[in-house]
């Protein structure tokens, strides 16, 4: 269940929000490191259990396999193009 697509208020970071079949909240998130002029430069995606504060590294192909998966469940545009502003992000580290 997709709870959430946000830019959060940090500045940039982005995130999906999401409940499990476990009934946990997770984020998979691509946090805001820095900025170049007006390009947000993000660092290494992770997976975070909002519940239990367990948080995992992701590589950017492992990213872009959450991010497939997750994006099967959202229908609403304003969220897909966050959606696509995400996969952006894991091309231009790929």
């Amino acid at each position: 269940h997709i709870l959430s697509v946000e830019k959060l208020r940090d500045g940039g970071s982005l995130i999906i929000s999401f409940q499990s079949d476990d009934s946990c909240e997770y984020w998979l998130i691509f946090p805001k490191t820095g900025c170049d002029g007006e390009e947000i430069i993000y660092g290494g995606p992770a997976l975070i259990n909002r519940t239990t504060s367990i948080e995992v590294d992701l590589d950017w192909s492992g990213a872009g396999v959450w991010l497939h998966r997750l994006q099967t469940y959202i229908s609403n545009p304003d969220q897909l193009d966050l959606v696509g502003k995400m996969q952006s992000v894991i091309d231009s580290h790929t």
